[in-house]
């Protein structure tokens, strides 16, 4: 059963990461976002950089594709979430793949604590985070409605923490990010209403 806030949320995504590769395009933000990275660079702590690298690690593949698999395992998600939330994450990292090569943002250059090799925008760890825990909340109605506010408060402090430990580790902008948020909870949107 898809409401209307799906839509909502779908529509608004969209038009979300459609403004932020507008403003990438343009470099409208590049002054402030570098201000906010050598702000972010100067709050570094030794502890701060053990979490930060816990949940850039903890948005990879190999632990997303184990909690894709574990949906599976249990009965309670196997046939509604699993397959949705699979779905979220291969589209979105397809879509994640091609706009990087299209956009071809350079990543930021200075103080890195991580290295990458493909270009910036949008995150795929943003996108791929917001997809997948986006689609879980937007899916807990289904299967356990009084978990459905927990769910969503997690799903948004770990796509939250993924995404801006790409900021603290100084391999994104903050629109690489948030445009990366943009798209997965678009995708995830979009699937809830397609499956």
């Amino acid at each position: 059963m898809v409401n209307d806030s799906h839509m909502i949320v779908f529509v608004c995504s969209l038009i979300g990461f459609i403004l932020f590769l507008y403003l990438v395009q343009r470099g409208t933000l590049q002054q402030q976002e570098e201000a906010l990275a050598l702000f972010v660079i100067k709050s570094r702590t030794p502890a701060l950089t053990r979490m930060m690298l816990f949940f850039t690690n903890f948005g990879k593949a190999l632990p997303t594709i184990i909690l894709l698999l574990l949906l599976y395992v249990f009965p309670a998600t196997q046939t509604i979430l699993a397959p949705k939330a699979a779905a979220s994450v291969l589209l979105v990292s397809a879509f994640a793949y091609l706009i990087k090569r299209i956009v071809r943002r350079e990543r930021p250059n200075d103080h890195r604590l991580v290295e990458e090799k493909d270009h910036s925008f949008p995150s795929a760890h943003a996108a791929t985070s917001a997809a997948l825990y986006g689609t879980a909340a937007m899916n807990m109605a289904f299967l356990l409605p009084p978990a459905v506010l927990p769910m969503s408060i997690l799903a948004v402090l770990l796509s939250f923490m993924i995404g801006f430990s790409r900021v603290y580790l100084g391999i994104h902008f903050l629109t690489d990010v948030i445009g990366g948020w943009f798209l997965g909870l678009a995708v995830a949107a979009l699937i809830t209403i397609l499956l």
